[in-house]
């Protein structure tokens, strides 16, 4: 399947420039950090982000070949973004709560 826009299908018409330019403001981010766990997050949703730009530019879209239960499709690099947007924000509480 196909997707044109990002996860689930969402925004469909975005620029893939604009892709990018997000993904180097979550890089730059990512340098000033001093949270370890943070960075390995961001890294985590920047190293999807790229698999997914790369996919887009090769195919004119996302590939979307694993099925969840047959609910929606996705692949491999959007679930390595989920696990890295649960990871930051999970120690975003945790370095608040100090």
């Amino acid at each position: 399947m196909l997707n044109k826009g990002v996860s689930f299908g969402l925004f469909s018409g975005i620029p893939t420039f604009l892709i990018g330019v997000v993904l180097l403001g979550l890089i730059v981010y990512a340098g000033k950090m001093r949270e370890l766990w943070g960075r390995i997050g961001i890294g985590f949703i920047v190293a999807g982000g790229t698999g997914n730009l790369v996919n887009r530019m090769l195919h004119g879209g996302v590939v979307d070949n694993l099925s969840f239960f047959g609910l929606f499709y996705n692949n491999i690099w959007d679930y390595l973004i989920g696990v890295g947007i649960a990871i930051f924000v999970i120690s975003s509480l945790v370095e608040k709560s100090k």
